[in-house]
């Protein structure tokens, strides 16, 4: 009787959870981080459609111009096709949950566009694999260098400078909470568990960018967000 409710209180912790857990151990060899990320990158990128994009830019320079007749009928057109993702999304939502994900995964095995994802993603995994196991050593330091010397960022305005060091991709952004809100990012919640508001920020020409470190130091670099900062490397 004891041992079944011990078995029945054991928690099992999602794959997503335990990959969290796992990543930032020392048990695992750099070159299967970078292995990873890859594979997490592939399916989780979101990129915004091409027309979304030229339509954010010819806004803004439909404003830069005071041409206003010609901004709303560019942003009545932008509406429309939002509207039109989102019905998008809602049908692929209804979809998911009438099948379950392998099966429409499977659906898609011969279309073009899924194997050009899947097969790069495949050759990406090949080539760093070959050479993690080629070339072990020297994959080893050089990840040890870069561990030891995280690049480290100071972003200042008007007077007050903060620091902002670009930490792998999967670090929790509530760790450089005082950064990011410095810049304007609002976080909810407290500690470790708090999240930033939003997935995007929006550029000087009006293109959308996921909320991450390297966006935002890109962003600061080549001074295309984020104006009235400076920043430069420490």
């Amino acid at each position: 009787m004891s041992d079944f409710n011990t078995a029945e209180s054991v928690v099992t912790l999602s794959s997503k959870a335990e990959y969290e857990n796992s990543i930032n151990l020392s048990q695992h060899i750099p070159q299967a981080k970078i292995i990873s990320e890859m594979v997490l990158d592939a399916f989780q990128s979101t990129r915004e459609s091409e027309q979304i994009r030229e339509l954010r830019a010819a806004i803004r320079q439909a404003h830069d111009r005071f041409d206003d007749d010609q901004a709303y009928e560019l942003m009545g057109q932008l509406k429309r096709l939002k509207d039109a993702e989102a019905a998008d999304i809602a049908a692929l939502e209804d979809l998911s949950s009438k099948f379950p994900i392998s099966r429409i995964l499977s659906s898609f095995k011969d279309d073009p566009a899924f194997q050009e994802i899947v097969y790069g993603l495949a050759l990406k995994v090949l080539n760093q694999t070959h050479q993690a196991i080629s070339n072990p050593s020297g994959g080893k330091s050089k990840a040890a260098r870069a561990k030891k010397d995280v690049e480290v960022f100071s972003i200042s305005k008007d007077g007050i400078s903060v620091t902002l060091p670009m930490r792998t991709p999967r670090s929790r952004l509530s760790v450089d909470r005082e950064a990011l809100e410095f810049l304007g990012f609002t976080f909810v919640g407290e500690g470790e568990e708090a999240e930033i508001e939003g997935e995007t920020f929006v550029d000087n020409a009006g293109t959308e960018h996921a909320i991450n470190r390297k966006n935002i130091i890109t962003a600061l670099q080549q001074q295309t967000a984020f104006d009235g900062y400076s920043i430069a490397a420490q």
